[in-house]
């Protein structure tokens, strides 16, 4: 059990640093979309995929140890923890949930961006597709 409680201990604090990373990779990827940077977008891109496998990794090892341990969630797995690891580490999971809805709504801003900006590319090279529509 300690090795399990140091391993997500590590992970947990190696997904707060991620989720950070991702949140300036993905400021980054809006402010190359409005400025129509393709080059830094490509590699942006390229960070943002690397950065959510690993984070990826992480997760699948969490759900791991939740069924090892026959918890119901991480709530539960760290209800098994020593009392002062346990408040450190629900204090980091609830640091790292503030972190994972922060990224959620950047990724949402940038999709809406670049779909706004794909719907102005359909319309300048095909027209409005509903001028003329009958009465």
């Amino acid at each position: 059990m300690n090795t399990l409680i140091r391993q997500f201990a590590t992970d947990l604090q190696s997904d707060i640093k991620a989720y950070q990373d991702l949140i300036v990779l993905l400021d980054e990827q809006f402010s190359a979309s409005v400025q129509q940077q393709t080059a830094q977008l490509s590699h942006v891109l390229e960070q943002i995929s690397g950065q959510l496998a690993v984070i990826e990794v992480r997760r699948e090892r969490r759900s791991q140890m939740i069924q090892t341990s026959k918890a119901a969630d991480c709530e539960a797995l760290m209800a098994l923890f020593p009392a002062a690891l346990q408040q450190a580490c629900l204090s980091k999971w609830q640091q790292l949930g503030t972190l994972l809805r922060q990224a959620k709504q950047l990724n949402q801003r940038n999709g809406e961006f670049i779909l706004s900006q794909q719907e102005i590319m359909q319309r300048v090279l095909f027209g409005e597709q509903d001028i003329y529509d009958p009465v």
